[in-house]
């Protein structure tokens, strides 16, 4: 998991979002909404959002026909990013 999240924050929005989440953890925000906090492109965005839920960095929920994102809950994702972040 560390390696993985490793190689997905080389790419520069990645860890603009990223951070975001982490410096906001209990933020929950829209791809829109996301986008206007890092002043990029919605679709890039929802592109860096789906690479970390998949690795379960950044939780995914439907809110009707919207869907919500927020900072995991994992304690063990939390700590590996958390020694990621300092390296940043």
């Amino acid at each position: 998991m560390k390696r993985d999240l490793k190689r997905i924050l080389k790419d520069k929005l990645t860890r603009e979002v990223l951070t975001f989440f982490y410096q906001n953890q209990s933020s929950v925000d829209s791809a829109g909404g996301v986008s206007a906090w890092v002043s990029d492109d919605r679709e890039r965005v929802q592109s860096a959002l789906d690479r970390m839920v998949e690795l379960g960095v950044v939780e995914k929920d439907s809110m009707g026909s919207t869907n919500g994102y927020c900072y995991t809950r994992d304690e063990q994702i939390m700590k590996v990013v958390k020694s990621l972040m300092q390296d940043v």
